[in-house]
């Protein structure tokens, strides 16, 4: 009986040795996929390397081959691992506002999605890059994160036309339209900079732009 105690120890000690090193796997692998993001943005997919990529992370680069073994791998799982961040950001955000009224959900979810991309403005560049690839990849990607995403707000956004609070139009079209103005100015960062004397991040500056791209969509409530 003893033995066979000593024995049971013996696994879950390995148990828990494996649950350790896949604990740090993952971790080292995040901590790759978030150096690279900085990387690609800052030298672009040509100018990066999956050396240049592993001296961001401060790792070997052995591990980055390990884990993506080439960099249009490493490219691919940053790609997946964004859509898939910013999926379950704007769900969960859903789910918070499910008891608000349409009109208050979309300007909090248009909002929020402007906070988002400001905290995060190397994954809009990103997007932009991989859309313009030849590839299906990001209509994939689309798809997978995104389509269910854009569905909700067009609804959203017929309801408030219907209300006479969201500006005549295809809510599709307009959908797109919004997106645009709210997140182009992240990517004219210093032009915006150079004739407002402010930068885009401060936080005035950003509630400021929130406010003015709500104003061009947006309706006050007709009156009675």
């Amino acid at each position: 009986m003893a033995s066979e105690s000593i024995l049971d120890q013996g696994d879950d000690v390995e148990i828990v040795n494996v649950r350790r090193r896949q604990a740090r796997s993952l971790a080292t692998r995040r901590k790759i996929l978030d150096a690279a993001l900085e990387e690609f943005s800052a030298s672009g997919f040509d100018g990066s390397t999956t050396r240049s990529i592993a001296t961001r992370a401060g790792v070997r680069h052995g591990l980055v081959i390990y884990h993506f073994e080439t960099k249009q791998g490493v490219w691919d799982a940053v790609m997946e691992q964004a859509f898939s961040d910013w999926h379950d950001d704007v769900s969960s955000r859903t789910k918070e506002l499910r008891h608000c009224d349409p009109v208050t959900t979309l300007r909090e979810i248009y909002r929020h999605f402007t906070l988002m991309t400001a905290a995060k403005p190397a994954l809009l560049w990103l997007s932009l890059h991989e859309s313009g690839m030849e590839s299906d990849r990001f209509a994939e990607l689309h798809e997978k994160y995104g389509a269910e995403d854009v569905a909700d707000t067009m609804h959203l956004i017929r309801e408030a036309q219907r209300q006479g609070r969201y500006v005549k139009g295809d809510p599709a079209h307009l959908h797109f339209l919004y997106m645009g103005a709210s997140t182009r100015i992240f990517l004219e960062q210093k032009q915006v900079e150079k004739f407002t004397g402010q930068s885009v991040f401060d936080a005035e500056f950003l509630e400021r732009h929130i406010e003015m791209c709500a104003s061009l969509f947006f309706r006050d409530p007709p009156a009675e």
